[in-house]
């Protein structure tokens, strides 16, 4: 089940998960709180719910799709496409 909007980036020489309510809020963070990170190495994507292995993993938003057409969070005659924030909440 996806649980939230997430960006994976290398920020202060650091690889690090960053969930957030939507993509963009990523980019207003860093700039607020002044942050160096590599914008080439910016993956924006989705935390989702493994429930077998009862972790969070962070997936690309192609994989997102299907696991949130999997979980009934979209729904199931759409065709495969990247999912966005918008797309759930």
């Amino acid at each position: 089940m996806i649980t939230a909007a997430a960006v994976k980036a290398v920020v202060n020489g650091e690889e690090h998960v960053f969930p957030v309510h939507r993509h963009g809020d990523f980019y207003l963070w860093m700039k607020y709180l002044h942050c160096n990170y590599d914008k080439s190495k910016v993956e924006q994507g989705f935390l989702d719910w493994n429930q077998l292995e009862q972790k969070t993993e962070f997936v690309s938003r192609e994989e997102a799709f299907e696991r949130a057409r999997w979980a009934g969070q979209v729904e199931a005659w759409k065709p495969p496409q990247p999912l966005y924030s918008e797309d759930l909440w």
